[in-house]
């Protein structure tokens, strides 16, 4: 891995683990095209989130299904290995604390939606 398809210019379209139609080069998962790829997923114009952007977002909607799995004892804290719940407790810990900031910044969207 990877494999990538290109267009026309020469631009990687996608990347693919195992050899494809049309995705045919193997370039070590280090190249600096493959980089820009997966930095950019893909597109070099902001059309479309970055991986990083996606990695991001996934992690929060992770984090709420953890929440939700533990508040109706589904799974317990106890049931993570230690590193995982000194994490998990950091980052609980840490959205607490910016509970406050949160809430000012919500109540600040809602008055400029007012006074449009």
């Amino acid at each position: 891995m990877p494999f990538v398809m290109r267009d026309a210019n020469g631009q990687i379209l996608a990347i693919y683990r195992e050899m494809s139609a049309g995705a045919e080069e193997y370039l070590p998962p280090n190249h600096p095209s493959v980089q820009e790829f997966v930095h950019h997923n893909g597109s070099g114009h902001g059309e479309k989130p970055t991986m990083l952007q996606s990695d991001l977002d996934m992690i929060r909607v992770y984090e709420d299904l953890t929440d939700i799995l533990l508040s109706k004892n589904i799974v317990m804290l106890t049931d993570f290995p230690p590193a995982a719940q000194d994490k998990l407790m950091r980052r609980k810990r840490l959205r607490s604390s910016l509970s406050p900031i949160t809430e000012l910044l919500d109540s600040t969207d809602e008055d400029d939606q007012e006074l449009l």
